[in-house]
């Protein structure tokens, strides 16, 4: 199995012959990666007293991204189409799936670990509520 992750369609366009930009290659990150990128939003969060990680978390979110996936050059997609995870999406995954569901107990947070290595698109739990994965740039 390859980790390309399928470009997105390029955008329907009606009454326009020029070329459509092609879409960015994009690959999985990896299980390591982004367990990595969780330690280092943890350290981010402490070193930030929490707030000032929660703001800059949320401005980041524009960018389907977290501060420590930026850091780390992932950002999150829509798992069905390859575009970049809208704000929504990014709320879903993030507020409800990591400080929501992931929050009630800890095996959520063991299963998304354990899904990490066993899903093909290495999607955790908060993933699949949001419909999204990431990928590195």
């Amino acid at each position: 199995m390859t980790n390309a992750y399928p470009p997105p369609p390029p955008p329907s366009v009606p009454n326009n012959p020029g070329p459509v930009q092609a879409a960015t290659p994009t690959q999985l990150a990896t299980a390591g990666s982004r367990v990595g990128a969780a330690l280092l939003d943890g350290l981010l969060m402490v070193g930030t007293l929490f707030v000032g990680w929660l703001i800059w978390s949320i401005v980041l979110w524009k960018q389907s991204t977290s501060p420590a996936k930026k850091m780390l050059g992932m950002v999150v997609i829509d798992a069905s189409t390859g575009a970049p995870a809208s704000v929504k999406q990014m709320v879903m995954r993030e507020i409800v799936g990591k400080w929501v569901v992931g929050s009630v107990t800890g095996i959520v947070t063991l299963a998304s670990l354990i899904m990490l290595w066993a899903t093909p698109r290495r999607q955790t739990v908060w993933d699949y509520i949001g419909s999204t994965t990431v990928v590195r740039r």
